[in-house]
């Protein structure tokens, strides 16, 4: 690899590390540098889970339904902010781990209670070659119109920080081991591409890089109408002698590939006790909703609540609110009774 510099988020000082003649940057500021745009400040049009990206200890944190936060094991456990509340956490955490039961630079941490949001599907499938990714996370804008740094051409850096987002595809050598000092982690990787590039791996509509402190954030796929989380934000490689300050064309990002984690994380949502249910009346049907804890149960009704013989409710299309999964159920003469049924 030609590329000098790898960064993470850590701290709110920034210092500098020589080992091995790798310049190692621990930093702070989050979000993305956008070759085309610096008023990506608010949620995308395409879709992409916005509200899910949540401030944690100065970085990002990805919040992944039933009170789990999940970010890069060197931001750490911390508060996070949603619709002006604060939701603290209760003490539960789990470092995910190699298949060897190293530790990786990931981290699930559970809050005391969970904030209204909705939980983020997690890919199973590495994304592949040249696929387009949305990343979220807070910091660093473009502060410059495009500007050439010597051999470089790229972007000065914002003074301030904000929550921001851009797109990117992922380049074509597949996953990556990557190490920032705390443990290995299977990673994938994009490039900030210069304009006029031609075929695959040319300039998407708002080519995007990460910045200082970036780690944490979300890196979201689209896949049919559903929006996945497929990486977490980690770190970033520079060119040789590099401006400081900069995003420069040829500069990478490398996420986490939530693909090789999914079972350990969807264990741990799955290891929640079921929710309890509640039934409302919504016109002339009835609403039954429950706590969205990021597990996709099934709906079953029966006659009677000591039935052998519980069958899938006919009507399974399911909505979100306000922090609930809602099935709108129509109205019948005859007593029913629900319960939820784990995948």
């Amino acid at each position: 690899m030609n590329l000098s510099t790898t960064k993470k988020c850590r701290s709110i000082l920034a210092f500098l590390l020589v080992t091995f003649g790798v310049w190692i940057a621990t930093f702070q500021a989050f979000a993305v540098i956008d070759a085309n745009s610096s008023s990506n400040t608010s949620a995308p049009s395409d879709g992409a889970p916005w509200d899910s990206v949540v401030g944690v200890n100065g970085a990002s944190g990805v919040y992944i339904g039933g009170g789990w936060v999940l970010t890069a094991s060197h931001v750490g456990v911390g508060s996070i902010g949603v619709g002006g509340g604060s939701f603290a956490p209760d003490g539960n955490s789990l470092r995910l781990t190699n298949s060897d039961g190293s530790g990786t630079d990931l981290i699930l941490f559970h809050l005391t209670s969970a904030p209204p949001l909705p939980s983020v599907p997690l890919v199973t499938a590495t994304p592949a070659a040249f696929s387009q990714i949305d990343m979220i996370g807070f910091g660093h804008i473009a502060g410059s119109a495009q500007t050439n740094f010597g051999l470089y051409s790229g972007f000065y850096w914002s003074y301030g920080t904000t929550k921001s987002w851009g797109n990117n595809e992922v380049n074509l050598g597949g996953t990556t081991t990557i190490n920032v000092g705390y443990g290995n982690l299977t990673a994938f990787v994009s490039d900030f591409t210069s304009p006029g590039t031609l075929g695959p791996g040319s300039q998407t509509s708002d080519e995007a890089q990460v910045s200082f402190g970036d780690s944490g954030g979300g890196v979201f796929q689209k896949n049919g109408a559903l929006w996945q989380l497929v990486g977490i934000l980690d770190a970033e490689a520079n060119q040789v002698n590099q401006q400081a300050g900069t995003a420069v064309y040829g500069d990478k990002t490398y996420m986490a590939d939530i693909a090789t984690y999914q079972s350990q994380i969807a264990a741990v949502l799955a290891a929640q006790p079921v929710p309890n249910l509640s039934i409302s009346h919504s016109g002339i049907d009835a609403l039954v909703c429950w706590p969205d804890n990021g597990v996709s149960y099934t709906l079953l009704e029966a006659g009677s609540a000591s039935s052998s013989s519980w069958s899938a409710v006919s009507s399974q299309s399911s909505f979100s609110t306000n922090g609930l999964i809602c099935v709108s159920v129509p109205d019948s003469s005859s007593l029913r009774f629900f319960r939820l049924q784990r995948p």
